[in-house]
């Protein structure tokens, strides 16, 4: 196959110099290829090109004699290139065997590698105007080769001859007991001593570490200096210590096997060795110093002393670390801003994007404002002794401003209700924001002198500051905590300050908590309760007085309450707040609706009264009262029944028989012994009714019904007031016995009218006739007759049932009426009878009225007045 160079390996890295002569390169199968050679090292010269520095490829890629005019030698711009030209002038080639002599620091046939100890960088083809160097790797002297990885040099790993962490050489087989990247450890059991550099042409020395209490290994260098670790130092196994692990570590003795000693690490003394009686620490006990003096709590390694005495408020010498179960308290709401006596106070604005409380210096009108914290915050606090408050502020300064500076003051300030002012902090803060973490135990906190109102930026701490706090004096302010503060100002030059969070860790006793080391859990006396028996226990009230030390001691003393009351007034001798339905100065009497003896002193001396029962809907008297005053079971009255209902509970009949359905008074019905009944009043107009129904079982006033609210049959009118009357139909005139229960009408036959049906129609009568049309003669005042009788009303001197004819001694039937001859002869006395006789018949009129038989007057019907 032809064979021509390779385009991409033999194409010239350069451009053709102007200066240098023309050379043809005789290739096989008579192909000449023309280049131009540049200067090199000031000379100009020939070169023949070993086979070995040739790069073939098929023919089958070259297509004519220009591709092979842009084809060139890949050597001619590499660092071999020196060699092979001037190869010729120090007497052509080297060897029988041809191949490249390579310059700086490249090797290979082609040099088309770095040589072993040259590959801190990756090789790569140099240029003309340009040579690769290769650089050597930094193995500090105990290796002659190495590898370049590029993960070592991305991870800057490597550190190259010039001390910097550049490149990937990665040391190969190192010697003298070292490794590493750059040979600069040791080997695992060798270690370099403090002061050799990782170059020393020994650098390495093997652990002295004694057999039994070494791992056999040590600390390989002085790099772990800062974690308290020496070169050299050898691993201890457990219950080993010292440079070699030649000694028993304390806690244990009997070298070499170093058992554990028996004494508590904990409790016993630092100097002490191990050997023989056990050395307690001040506060600690026990044969082995594994517990408490009496009177004295949490064993720790840390503490001096072993143990922390107990205070307990000076009531008690017995307690035990408390176990608590933590949550937190983080709350934004509610704060204020105040001065660091909490005696003035401002409303600081709530930014809803982020939540945090801002205030603006000119709404200030003193120099250290605090934030005041909500209730939430104090109270009793004491199971957040020990733990930590954490808070974060920030602050704007006026801008452009440089005369300003940070100032100080303290971080916090606790109030108690005891009067006690203590703080913690007085740091400067630079920036503008900050995160504060300040423990809430006495180391750091200190005394605010009582003088002091508020703190000018001009003041010195020292000004401010008073004496330390001790344990006890921190207790008394958390048991009791009014006023939580956090500093607010941080600049002399601040226009705003801001408040992002504040959270606090409190504590509840649970068996499953955690056992906390710096809380007390005192065995409380009889009056006295809380983790340091800061409380009274309910019925007892607190008194400060003043101890034999001159100090201020609460003491809690019993209320004469008679078990019924928390706390009381001694001064006054009265109870506060009566409960268990107590009522009095000293809770000795039962509450109205309760019944029992208050002087026994136990929560259920009152028990409410059931009156029948207990449920609000069915207890009705709002008093009872023992039966026997002094006796507990002789049972209760229910003495302000209401009426209807009667018995003991209001729940009997008159005969304080407990019948179920005779349980209400008489008149009343209803059983008040099933929740929700009541005892309602008979609906019966002053009659009995069924005291289980309440229907009625006497109706009086002719009524009847459920509740006596209708009228008997027959009857009519009104039967809520017990006023129903008899219809009394006309048997003749009526279709029925019955009539309108309210207006009492009944129904009448044909021509008979009324309320009772008992006369005929206008122009009828004779009812027992049927009612008849009336038939009255010429003599009738009218056509109408009597509607009952049917008898015709006759004009003055006529007689008959049909006025048809004339009475006696008068003559002439019209329809004036007959004449009486005794009138007309008497002529001369006209006018005076005529008047009489005017009085007369108007007389008659009124007192001559005949009753129909119903009771009713019938008008129509008058009867001739004696006119004689």
């Amino acid at each position: 196959m032809r064979s021509v160079m390779h385009r991409k390996k033999c194409k010239l890295q350069f451009t053709t110099p102007t200066s240098g002569v023309e050379n043809i390169f005789e290739l096989p199968h008579k192909q000449v290829l023309s280049v131009r050679i540049p200067e090199i090292s000031g000379r100009v010269g020939s070169v023949e090109i070993p086979e070995v520095c040739k790069v073939w490829v098929p023919e089958s890629e070259v297509e004519s004699d220009r591709d092979l005019e842009k084809l060139g030698i890949e050597y001619l711009a590499s660092n071999a290139i020196g060699k092979i030209n001037k190869a010729p002038l120090r007497g052509g080639i080297v060897s029988q065997h041809q191949e490249c002599e390579c310059e700086r620091h490249t090797c290979g046939e082609r040099c088309e590698k770095c040589c072993p100890m040259y590959n801190q960088i990756p090789w790569k083809p140099g240029t003309a105007a340009k040579g690769f160097h290769c650089e050597k790797c930094n193995c500090n002297g105990h290796a002659t080769s190495c590898r370049y990885d590029q993960d070592v040099a991305d991870r800057k790993m490597s550190m190259d001859i010039r001390g910097k962490f550049r490149g990937g050489g990665v040391c190969t087989n190192c010697t003298d007991h070292t490794t590493g990247i750059n040979c600069e450890k040791c080997q695992i059991g060798y270690y370099r001593p403090n002061g050799v550099s990782p170059d020393a042409f020994e650098p390495c020395l093997p652990c002295d570490c004694n057999v039994h209490g070494s791992t056999g290994y040590c600390t390989p260098d002085d790099s772990y200096v800062h974690i308290g670790k020496v070169a050299g130092a050898c691993d201890c196994k457990p219950g080993y210590s010292g440079y070699k692990c030649d000694q028993c570590a304390a806690g244990y003795r009997q070298f070499p096997d170093c058992m554990p000693c028996p004494c508590d690490s904990r409790g016993i003394l630092p100097s002490h060795d191990c050997e023989g009686d056990c050395l307690c620490k001040a506060n600690v006990a026990g044969e082995l110093c594994n517990e408490c003096k009496p009177g004295h709590f949490a064993l720790t390694k840390e503490n001096i002393d072993g143990c922390l005495p107990c205070y307990c408020f000076d009531v008690s010498d017995s307690c035990s670390s408390a176990k608590l179960s933590y949550s937190t308290i983080s709350s934004m709401e509610n704060w204020l801003v105040t001065d660091m006596n909490a005696t003035r106070a401002i409303v600081p604005i709530l930014d809803t994007d982020n939540g945090w409380l801002t205030i603006a210096a000119f709404d200030v009108e003193y120099d250290s404002p605090f934030w005041l914290a909500p209730r939430i915050y104090c109270g009793n606090r004491l199971s957040s002794y020990g733990s930590n408050l954490t808070y974060s502020v920030s602050w704007v300064v006026m801008r452009g401003d440089t005369s300003g500076k940070p100032t100080t003051g303290p971080n916090v300030i606790l109030i108690g209700n005891n009067g006690m002012r203590i703080a913690y902090g007085e740091e400067q803060y630079n920036g503008q924001e900050a995160e504060i973490t300040v423990p809430l135990r006495e180391n750091g906190w200190y005394h605010i002198r009582g003088e002091i109102q508020d703190i000018p930026t001009r003041l010195r701490r020292t000004e401010f500051r008073g004496d330390a706090v001790t344990r006890t004096q921190m207790v008394k302010v958390l048991a009791d905590l009014k006023y939580f503060m956090i500093r607010a100002q941080y600049h002399s030059e601040q226009i705003e300050g801001s408040l992002h969070s504040a959270i606090i860790s409190i504590g509840e006793i649970s068996s499953n908590g955690e056992s906390n080391n710096l809380v007390e859990a005192c065995e409380c006396p009889e009056g006295y309760t809380g983790l340091s028996c800061e409380n009274c226990v309910w019925g007892y009230v607190k008194l400060i007085k003043n101890g034999s030390d001159h100090q201020d001691h609460h003491v809690c003393v019993k209320c004469d309450c008679n078990g019924h009351a928390s706390t009381c007034d001694l001064v006054l001798g009265e109870c506060t707040i009566c409960e268990h339905n107590t009522i009095g100065p000293k809770c000795d009497r039962c509450a109205p609706g309760f019944y029992g003896i208050a002087l026994k002193g136990t929560p259920t001396d009152c028990k409410r009264c059931a009156c029948p029962l207990l449920i609000e809907s069915n207890n009705f008297s709002p008093n009872c009262q023992l039966d026997d005053p002094t006796d507990i079971d002789s049972g209760y009255v229910c003495t302000q029944c209401p009426k209807g209902y009667t018995g003991d509970h209001c729940e009997k009949n008159d005969n304080k028989i407990p019948i179920y359905y005779e349980s209400c008074d008489v008149g009343f019905f209803g059983n008040p012994l099933v929740p929700g009944g009541t005892c309602e009043p008979c609906f019966c107009g002053g009659g009995p009714c069924d005291q289980e129904t309440g229907r009625c079982l006497e109706c009086r006033g002719n009524t009847e019904g459920w509740k006596c609210d209708k009228c008997k049959p027959a009857h009519y009118g009104n039967p809520l007031e017990q006023n129903c009357l008899p219809c009394n139909c006309d048997p003749l005139g009526s279709s029925s016995a019955e009539c309108d229960e309210k207006s009492g009408q009944c129904p009448c036959k044909p021509l008979f009218e009324g309320r009772d049906c008992s006369f005929c129609i206008e122009g009828y009568g004779n009812v027992t006739a049927g009612c008849r049309e009336c038939d009255c003669d010429v003599g009738a005042l009218d056509e109408v007759c009597n509607p009952v009788t049917g008898e015709c009303r006759c004009a003055e001197g006529v007689l008959g049932f049909r006025c048809d004819h004339c009475n006696i001694d008068h003559y002439g039937l019209s329809a004036e009426g007959c004449k009486d001859p005794v009138k007309q002869q008497i002529s001369h006395k006209r006018n005076t009878r005529d008047v009489f006789l005017g009085s007369t018949k108007a007389i008659a009129k009124l007192l001559l009225y005949r009753t129909l038989p119903n009771g009713t007057f019938w008008p129509k019907i008058l009867y001739k007045a004696n006119t004689a």
